[in-house]
């Protein structure tokens, strides 16, 4: 028969499984458990949690407490899950391990732990990572979330290894998985309804590779903290910095800071992100530079022999061919241009007749045993699905450097390999590969060492990537973030439930340069003149975006630049910079990369500082939703309610100077407040304009 215990001050509920907390460790006012996901492939799988097992029994030694849960009606009498937690500087380190698994052939597929039940309130918000961005603020409508429904708030731990239920006005709750080798986990959040003291459930989710030794018996590869604080999104990650500091991901970054492509990267004041032909995408950049006296870059896409999202991984020759590919590259050059071509790293075209070279054997297989492609490009006549390929697809990996030789021979400056920072490290279940059946890790690896050839073969480009991301920070030389900076834009979600957060900056800015956005200036997403005409937007179809989103633009383009990103404009045109009703725009681009490249020691260089409290006004902006494959005539609208008018962030150089940097996106002055740990100012800023204060 179970019973009530107490020790040390510690109690332990081990009465019969409820939604009370039953068999859970009380520390403080966190009870944690663990929870299990059993199955194999096509076998039906079960679920079991801390609340199933038969016992609990908790052992403390002074700051150490050592908790094993013992016996389970399915999966044995000697089955055990052991946590133990350490005190440390506020909080519980904690480690977790499991033994003597007798499932039969159920192995265990996903483990949550820490799973950690704390106090919230209705104004109680989730920080976490999510693939695409540099952090998000999530505040749910927690009622409507059950606690055995799908998670209110579920990321994959790409930028960051943490999440936080966050609540300034009382108490915030931190919990971390300190992984060196950064495997992709999950982090979730649940509501618990029907219950005088509302609670949250979160935790962190990882998936298992399917060895039955490891499955049946382990121990977590990693540990990890918990512990309540006070504060926001910021503070959180300050915990976090100093671990995540000493990885070798960080370290690695670091010791490229002063090569060549660094030195180049940390000069460019803006990236146009442009599309289509030579003349559409170089003159456009040529006239900005002249005129802005700054250094720019041209991330050129569309410059290879397929349509968008067609015949991967093949793009030599250019489209226009190499003699006129070849002019356009060594005109920029000429001007100081840095340029940059797209490629994808890991997609691959299963309808294109080259997948017969080694695709099936190279492709990520999901735990259906299926290869799942996504015909990104919805215009095309016939489908072209695109798969992910494993580290281990040696085939693609030759097919692709090969074209990257060629680019590499016509001087350009870098190369961007799509998707690689933010899709690679998911499980594989490939039989014909040699990692581990459900392994992601093996696929991380693999892409090392891919990128290592890519550099030795090509050593004169510079390697970019999409979305920033722990296990590869040490890889690339920079990354385009968009879906932070435009997550509006992106369908991601507005204030107060949804709010981008630059955690990615407090913890590694400057390890490698960060650009990109969604912005554009005329809301016309670019054509690809490849694709069937009969799925363009027809001129009837086009309307004056600018005037009916006027502060899309401005939102976007200063978003990107106060979190301390290089500016970054996309589908910038002639006419953006020629036609009058654009004039506030292209002043408002010329001053902001004056601006970024007078402040540079901070902006690029500097150590993001707390952000404190800004005071302002606050306005309601709408947000156009479209992108390349927006049907015609379609497009959606995002509201932000309740909009700051002045963006701010708060930085400190290498001396140690503070420096609050201030940005009125809005076409009328604005009163400002600030209050922040490294100092108070107040004043007035004039319409489309930055200020600096220092602090």
């Amino acid at each position: 028969m179970r019973k009530m215990t107490e020790t040390l001050g510690l109690v332990f509920a081990l009465c019969a499984g409820s939604l009370t907390a039953a068999d859970l460790v009380r520390l403080g006012d966190a009870e944690i458990g663990f929870r299990m996901h059993l199955g194999m492939m096509k076998i039906a799988g079960m679920e079991t949690s801390a609340e199933e097992m038969d016992a609990l029994t908790v052992v403390t030694n002074g700051a150490d407490v050592t908790a094993v849960w013992k016996g389970h009606p399915v999966l044995g009498d000697n089955f055990t899950a052991t946590a133990k937690f350490t005190r440390q500087s506020g909080g519980w380190a904690y480690a977790f391990g499991w033994r003597n698994l007798e499932g039969g052939k159920l192995l265990v597929e996903t483990v949550s732990f820490p799973d950690v039940v704390v106090p919230r309130t209705e104004t109680s918000g989730v920080l976490r990572s999510d693939s695409h961005g540099m952090g998000m603020v999530h505040r749910p409508d927690w009622p409507f979330w059950g606690w055995e429904r799908e998670p209110c708030a579920e990321g994959q731990t790409r930028e960051f290894q943490f999440t936080a239920l966050l609540d300034e006005a009382t108490t915030s709750w931190y919990i971390d998985a300190r992984d060196p080798e950064a495997r992709i986990k999950k982090t979730y959040a649940y509501c618990r309804l029907g219950l005088a003291d509302p609670k949250a459930r979160l935790g962190v989710r990882i998936d298992m590779p399917a060895v039955p030794a490891l499955t049946r018996g382990s121990d977590l590869p990693w540990g990890g903290f918990i512990t309540p604080f006070k504060g926001g999104w910021f503070e959180a990650a300050q915990i976090y910095k100093p671990w995540a500091r000493e990885q070798k991901w960080y370290k690695k970054a670091l010791t490229r800071k002063d090569t060549p492509h660094a030195r180049r990267l940390r000069e460019i004041c803006l990236w146009a992100w442009n599309r289509g032909t030579s003349e559409q995408v170089a003159p456009p950049l040529e006239k900005f530079a002249a005129e802005s006296g700054v250094p720019c870059a041209l991330d050129w896409y569309w410059w290879h022999r397929w349509p968008q999202d067609v015949g991967y991984p093949q793009y030599w020759p250019p489209r226009e061919g190499a003699e006129k590919f070849g002019e356009t590259i060594a005109r920029l050059k000429k001007k100081g241009i840095y340029t940059m071509l797209y490629t994808n790293g890991t997609s691959r075209d299963m309808d294109d007749p080259s997948w017969v070279e080694g695709g099936e054997e190279g492709a990520v297989v999901a735990h259906s045993g299926k290869i799942e492609g996504t015909p990104w490009n919805v215009h095309m006549k016939e489908p072209h699905r695109l798969s992910l390929t494993c580290g281990e697809g040696i085939a693609f990996q030759k097919l692709l450097l090969g074209d990257l030789v060629e680019i590499a021979r016509a001087g350009l400056d870098a190369v961007y390999l799509d998707q690689v920072s933010c899709c690679v490290g998911n499980p594989c279940w490939n039989r014909r590969h040699r990692h581990p059946l459900g392994d992601g890790f093996g696929s991380q690896r693999e892409y090392y060492r891919y990128l290592g050839e890519i550099r030795e073969a090509c050593p004169t480009l510079a390697l970019s990537s999409e979305e920033v991301s722990e296990a590869f920070l040490g890889e690339f030389d920079s990354f385009i973030s968009l879906f932070g900076t435009s997550y509006e834009r992106c369908g991601l979600g507005t204030l107060p439930e949804f709010e981008a957060v630059p955690v990615w900056n407090a913890l590694y800015h400057g390890a490698a340069a960060c650009f990109g956005t969604y912005s554009l200036l005329d809301g016309i997403a670019p054509w690809d003149k490849d694709w069937p005409t009969d799925q363009k937007w027809k001129p009837s179809d086009e309307k004056d975006w600018h005037a009916m989103f006027p502060n899309q633009f401005p939102v976007e383009f200063a978003r990107t630049v106060v979190w301390g990103n290089q500016p970054s404009v996309h589908a910038l045109r002639m006419s953006h910079m020629t036609e009058a009703k654009y004039a506030p725009e292209y002043r408002f681009m010329l001053e902001t990369v004056k601006f970024y490249r007078a402040n540079r020691d901070y902006l690029y260089d500097g150590e993001m500082l707390a952000p404190g409290k800004l005071d302002c006004a606050k306005k309601e902006v709408k947000f156009m939703r479209r992108g390349i494959y927006t049907k015609a005539g379609k497009y959606g609208v995002s509201i932000q309610p309740a909009l700051p008018t002045v963006f701010h962030s708060v930085w400190s150089n290498a001396g140690g100077k503070g420096r609050a940097f201030l940005v009125n996106w809005s076409r009328e002055g604005q009163a400002y407040a600030l209050d922040c740990p490294a100092g108070k100012a107040k004043g007035v800023l004039g319409p489309l304009a930055w200020k600096t204060v220092d602090l």
